[in-house]
């Protein structure tokens, strides 16, 4: 063996002694980032050696005491909990940190990265009111989220899946917030309903609330009168007995809106006056 060949062979060698001890002591944890109350979560500390007969050992991140224990079968070791194990005496909406290592008869790893798994929660629907359901884009309307709790940290009002504002639960927003990010049209449905967070410092939301329907409309957007006619279930009909259902745009270009009930979801169309 010439001395190139020995040279690379040494080196060869000790960068897999370098790996496997490197390897050997950082464990890997792999778990999903958020779980539902009353869920259950799969944890799985990924050894790097395979240390068949020795112990995975799981723990919440400031405790000493191993959560869960496992002989290794492989090199993963999976461990299931529930929430309520996860979480012990902490309260729903928090999030746990988690780490793990291995034992085998004299040899204890490193601990593994420390990988964090919130459970959230959520809390009673709210009651959403309106003070308006047709309005212009420069008009306000007042909407009052109104939770079942004395303190909560803040409410956040929605159209369908998209948040409009959040902050204080009663508030006046106009038409041009209702329709943000939506393209002008004469008459926009907002289908609207609102939650709360209880806590500044848990992830626990409510139950969304009541829906109402509201309308914005838009006379910038036609050149000559037009008749609108919206559908909405019967539940709603009753809030738009006092809405203003006429628009004067320039030119004295009118918008009217009428108002129908249907047991089917909610429509609207628009056309032009004879």
């Amino acid at each position: 063996m010439d001395l190139v060949q020995f040279f690379t062979l040494s080196l060869s060698c000790w960068w897999t002694a370098a790996a496997r001890y490197y390897f050997s002591n950082n464990p890997k944890l792999i778990v999903t980032d958020e779980i539902e109350d009353g869920g259950t979560v799969e944890v799985t500390c990924i050894l790097p050696i395979d240390y068949t007969g020795g112990d995975c050992r799981l723990y919440r991140e400031d405790s000493l005491s191993p959560l869960r224990v496992m002989t290794a079968r492989s090199f993963l070791c999976v461990f299931h909990l529930t929430s309520a194990e996860l979480l012990g005496r902490r309260p729903v909406g928090s999030r746990i940190y988690l780490k793990c290592d291995y034992h085998l008869q004299q040899y204890t790893s490193a601990f593994s990265d420390i990988k964090g798994v919130t459970v959230s929660g959520s809390s009673p629907s709210p009651r959403l009111s309106v003070s308006r359901h047709l309005l212009s884009p420069g008009d306000s309307v007042e909407v009052t989220c109104s939770p079942p709790l004395r303190y909560v940290s803040s409410c956040q009002f929605y159209r369908d899946s998209v948040i409009i504002t959040r902050g204080s639960c009663s508030r006046n927003l106009t038409g041009q917030q209702l329709a943000i990010w939506e393209k002008s049209t004469t008459l926009l449905p907002v289908n609207m309903t609102c939650r709360y967070d209880p806590h500044d410092h848990l992830d626990i939301r409510s139950e969304p609330s009541n829906h109402h329907m509201l309308f914005v409309v838009d006379v910038t957007q036609v050149s000559s009168s037009v008749n609108c006619s919206v559908s909405v279930d019967d539940d709603q009909l009753t809030g738009f007995a006092d809405s203003n259902r006429m628009f004067v745009g320039a030119g004295g270009v009118l918008v009217s809106v009428q108002v129908t009930n249907s047991s089917l979801k909610s429509d609207h169309t628009c056309s032009h006056s004879p």
